[in-house]
């Protein structure tokens, strides 16, 4: 995992907006006038009108770039009421060009704020799941060489991080998931699956959803674990009721229904995500870097709420 937190993390020379612009007008014939530099982890990304320019880190192979344009298309074609972003071709009929030899892709802008800036209606988080379960099921006939990577967001792989952190609380969820969820993820439905359904990846607009964004995470794996993601941002700092969490829940299995074994691993799969998220956060200096310790003992708290569902 020690090779797999450093990837996430490799710095990578910025893209000048001249340099930008230049290729939005070679590649695609998008002649922009405004250009507007978006913060992002990973990549270069531009937003000119109504699309944008994303130009990958130098170290993300060109297999990778094409899984997560062709899982937009493939979603778009397979069902096209879930609001994921269109793929612009380049003139030439390409998903991809290169620029400063790095690959670029233009995707299409979604309007809408995301549903963690917002205050909405418990009924609004159902509909969420549901459209989150419609893309689970929806990716389940994608294919791609590209999906089968090595990325540390990927919830079975939780037990290699048990030496980054000394956490008796995250200690004690790594070993009972690698005794008893490990095994039983095994035998369970795997396909590719988003893997990333937080809020911040939501957006709303005049209070409906918008659109599902961020296909980086995108992996083979479980199946479970797409609605275990996105269930463990919607845990409250604090004992139940959860209305956002349940509400989300029901409308997922509405649209994707989800067998007995799986549902069952559901608890331990959202407090491993909640251990993940603190412990690789926590080595990145990302979310926690402002406040570490805060950041830390609040998903402590929601960990320890999380641990007493049956």
């Amino acid at each position: 995992m020690a090779l797999a937190l450093d990837e996430l993390a490799e710095p990578f020379s910025p893209v000048e907006p001249e340099t930008a612009r230049t290729a939005l007008a070679e590649h695609w014939g998008i002649h922009a006038t405004e250009l507007t530099r978006l913060d992002t982890e990973r990549d270069d990304t531009f937003r000119a009108g109504d699309v944008i320019l994303k130009i990958a880190h130098p170290a993300d192979p060109a297999q990778l770039i094409a899984m997560q344009s062709a899982a937009m298309m493939h979603v778009r074609a397979t069902d096209p009421g879930i609001p994921v972003q269109d793929v612009v071709l380049t003139m030439g009929g390409e998903a991809t060009a290169r620029v400063s030899g790095r690959l670029a892709r233009v995707l299409t802008w979604i309007d809408g704020e995301p549903v963690d800036d917002q205050e909405l209606p418990a009924r609004f988080f159902a509909v969420a799941g549901a459209m989150q379960g419609r893309l689970t099921a929806a990716l389940a006939g994608f294919r791609h060489p590209g999906a089968h990577r090595s990325l540390a967001w990927d919830l079975p792989r939780l037990p290699e991080l048990r030496d980054a952190t000394s956490n008796p609380l995250h200690l004690e969820v790594i070993d009972r998931f690698a005794a008893t969820v490990s095994p039983a993820l095994e035998r369970l439905p795997h396909q590719v699956i988003h893997n990333d359904g937080h809020p911040g990846n939501l957006l709303v607009c005049g209070g409906r959803l918008a659109g599902i964004l961020d296909f980086g995470d995108a992996v083979y794996s479980a199946r479970v674990c797409d609605l275990a993601v996105a269930l463990t941002y919607l845990v409250d700092d604090g004992p139940r009721p959860w209305p956002e969490f349940d509400a989300f829940r029901t409308g997922y299995l509405a649209a994707q229904p989800l067998t007995d074994e799986e549902l069952a691993l559901v608890p331990m799969l959202v407090a491993a995500r909640t251990v993940m998220r603190t412990v690789i956060n926590h080595t990145l200096q990302r979310d926690a870097h402002a406040d570490p310790h805060g950041f830390s003992a609040r998903n402590d708290r929601k960990l320890i709420e999380i641990l007493k569902e049956p």
